[in-house]
């Protein structure tokens, strides 16, 4: 083996040895920068449970605010009301004559109609044909098939939406008529 062999092998063995340090300072750096990415998973989770827990928090607010919301609403129509039934009250109440008891009540159902009205209450109309949808048929009579021909009970829109049905008897012309 010459010199320069020898020279070789030292410098591979040295290089070996040298490695071990090389590799450390490498791990060391691998495991900063790991460290480093576990800490900012770590803020990203955190940022994510709080962001969950705020908008669970929200959603309770929500809930509570429709709640407090629909309360409220019921209290102002509950307090028109209760105007209405001391109006009646008082009515009950007092010593008139029939013309100014019936003169009394009028102007107490004027007073219910304009709450009503206020509140988007209106009447289902019941003049024409029978439509399911608003009305109910507690009643069958002769006469043009479809047609109301009498009115039990009223119905009521709030909005668009029906609030209560009209009680009716509809017409079925005589020749269905199996009753």
């Amino acid at each position: 083996m010459d010199k320069a062999d020898k020279n070789a092998d030292r410098g591979k063995i040295h290089d070996l040895i040298d490695e071990p340090d090389s590799l450390k300072e490498q791990l060391d750096t691998e495991q900063s920068e790991l460290s480093k990415y576990k800490s900012l998973a770590q803020e990203y989770l955190d940022t994510a449970r709080r962001v969950q827990a705020e908008f669970e928090n929200y959603k309770k607010r929500i809930v509570r605010e429709r709640e407090e919301m629909l309360r409220y609403a019921n209290e102002c129509l509950l307090a028109d009301i209760l105007n209405i039934y001391d109006d009646l009250q008082r009515a009950l109440e007092a010593d008139c004559t029939a013309k100014e008891f019936r003169s009394g009540v009028s102007k107490i159902h004027d007073n219910l109609t304009a709450l009503l009205r206020e509140n988007n209450v209106r009447e289902i109309s019941a003049d024409g044909k029978f439509d399911p949808t608003c009305h109910e048929a507690l009643a069958v009579g002769d006469g043009e098939d479809g047609s109301i021909l009498e009115i039990y009970q009223k119905g009521y829109y709030l909005g668009t939406r029906v609030l209560r049905t009209s009680k009716v008897k509809v017409a079925r012309s005589t020749g269905d008529n199996n009753d």
